[in-house]
């Protein structure tokens, strides 16, 4: 079993090279969930950017401030890549503003099927052949 981790807004692991973040259900993010969420990021992927997948199928709002704080690039975010797993409503929506408004600094695709982005991770964030 990998080791799970609690972060303020949900729980978190690494499993085969990936960074798992599942948050919770009818959650509204704040800025200081957001900075503390990051920074155990940090911890957790060593300060090495890690591919990522962010589960936010249940997040009700995330505010402009807390998308701006996990839009940063791979050496902040410390997530190489970031696929985020959504359903319809507030998610979606939530998800194509932070692509298409915020513009993250690393790659970021979104997603309702896992193993698709999974797929995409593993070849986003591949070595140069």
């Amino acid at each position: 079993m990998t080791d799970r981790t609690r972060t303020p807004i949900g729980e978190m692991w690494v499993e085969d090279g990936i960074l798992w973040h599942r948050l919770d259900n009818d959650l509204v993010v704040t800025a200081d969930d957001a900075a503390e969420t990051v920074r155990i990021v940090g911890e957790l992927t060593g300060g090495e950017p890690l591919p990522a997948i962010v589960d936010m199928r249940g997040v009700a709002y995330a505010g402009p401030d807390v998308r701006e704080m996990f839009a940063g690039d791979p050496g902040t975010s410390h997530e190489a890549a970031t696929a985020l797993l959504i359903t319809t409503g507030s998610s979606r929506a939530m998800a194509q503003v932070f692509t298409r408004v915020t513009k993250p600094g690393r790659p970021v695709e979104v997603f309702t099927d896992a193993d698709e982005a999974v797929d995409w991770l593993r070849e986003v964030t591949a070595p140069p052949s």
